[in-house]
């Protein structure tokens, strides 16, 4: 069984009783809980809080922090973040109440703006940052492979050795600084380390730093051509979208005649800080209007269900009434042809005994029982089929 709780409710809970205490009343391991704890920025008493406690000395309750940019507000337990609750859990269950946030976005954008103002962003190589140091190593191990085999093959040619590439390992250093500073987890992949993105809390943002003319190119690669050194006068632009915003409203920046990519940076840190927060808060409003829409699906559903029921059931009630109206007029009809088989019996003795050929008295007697047994098989009456319920 698994349990979401708000941070809120987690830090409730876990300064209202000892952890295994907890662990074991939600079935789960007081290790599993706590880590839900650290990855929620959840504080939890210290080791001997408890004993402390109970022996009436001072104890110190933790404040819980403030959410953190791009983070989520609920903690799951046992249960997929996203999971996906049967129609039957949906209707038991009631709606949770609108998402909230408490601090508007124009104030965060303040705060994010404040924040970025202050990074200190490195302009060379000389410290790299841990990613751009393992791009460069992947770089001279290529180098080191194309001139130990002295072969033409293009695919041991080093990546970031053009004045274009250098520009932008640099800006890539820089910004790489800046996010661990801001606690956001840069990373990237790809030989060419064209796909870039940063965890900002919980959220995925991607972001492209390349060539202002390389759109082309990257099609063509995307593709699976080979890689297209950039050209050293190429301008530069960095852009990041987020998965609820279209590429049309992506933010970019780019080199112009009067500013270069590089006196962004602060800009661009700050904006990627933001996107974290509004891809979060996009994503809460997302899922609980789908939750909404989906809950209305199923009650429609379930309503449907109930009158198609009803209806099926008043059918069936009809159809069980015209059947005994039926069987009624059929034991009707019956008694009647019983009826008529002995007055014709009647009609037949009483004809018999006036007749100048009459039927000889054996005969007759033998037919006229027989008759009158057929009357009596159909007859509701003596058979008991009015008994009979349908």
């Amino acid at each position: 069984m698994g349990y979401i709780f708000t941070r809120q409710q987690l830090y409730s809970l876990v300064w209202s009783e000892p952890m295994r205490i907890l662990a074991k009343k939600y079935e789960i391991s007081d290790r599993g809980l706590a880590k839900a704890c650290e990855k929620a920025d959840v504080p939890v008493p210290e080791r001997g809080y408890w004993n402390k406690l109970q022996a009436g000395k001072n104890v110190s309750i933790r404040p819980l922090p403030t959410r953190g940019l791009g983070k989520s507000n609920n903690v799951a337990i046992g249960i997929e973040r996203w999971n996906h609750p049967t129609d039957q859990e949906i209707l038991k269950t009631p709606l949770p109440p609108a998402p909230e946030f408490e601090t508007p976005m124009d104030d965060i954008r303040v705060q994010v703006m404040a924040l970025a103002s202050k990074v200190s962003f490195p302009k060379s190589l000389i410290k790299p940052h841990r990613l751009i140091t393992k791009m460069l190593k992947e770089d001279e191990i290529r180098l080191q492979k194309k001139l130990a085999t002295n072969s033409s093959f293009s695919w041991n040619d080093p990546v970031f050795d053009t004045p274009f590439e250098q520009r932008r390992l640099k800006i890539l250093n820089a910004l790489f600084t800046g996010m661990d500073s801001c606690g956001i987890k840069p990373s990237y992949s790809g030989k060419q380390a064209r796909e870039l993105n940063v965890m900002v809390g919980d959220q995925y943002i991607p972001f492209m730093l390349d060539s202002v003319a390389a759109g082309k190119k990257l099609d063509r690669e995307r593709q699976g051509y080979c890689f297209e050194p950039r050209n050293k006068t190429d301008g530069m632009r960095l852009s990041i979208t987020s998965w609820h915003s279209p590429k049309d409203n992506c933010k970019s920046w780019e080199d112009s005649k009067d500013c270069k990519l590089e006196d962004y940076l602060s800009y661009i840190l700050a904006e990627i800080m933001i996107m974290g927060e509004e891809s979060y808060r996009s994503r809460e409003i997302y899922h609980y209007e789908r939750l909404v829409e989906r809950k209305a699906e199923v009650q429609e559903k379930e309503r449907n269900r109930i009158l198609e029921s009803k209806r099926k059931a008043l059918e069936q009630k009809r159809k069980l009434e015209q059947q005994r109206i039926d069987h009624l007029l059929n034991q009707a009809e019956l008694l009647h042809q019983a009826k008529q088989i002995r007055s014709y019996v009647a009609a037949v003795q009483e004809g018999n005994a006036t007749s100048p050929d009459p039927m000889p008295t054996d005969e007759l007697k033998s037919w006229s029982g027989w008759a009158l047994a057929q009357a009596n098989r159909i007859d509701p009456i003596i058979s008991g089929g009015y008994r009979k319920r349908v």
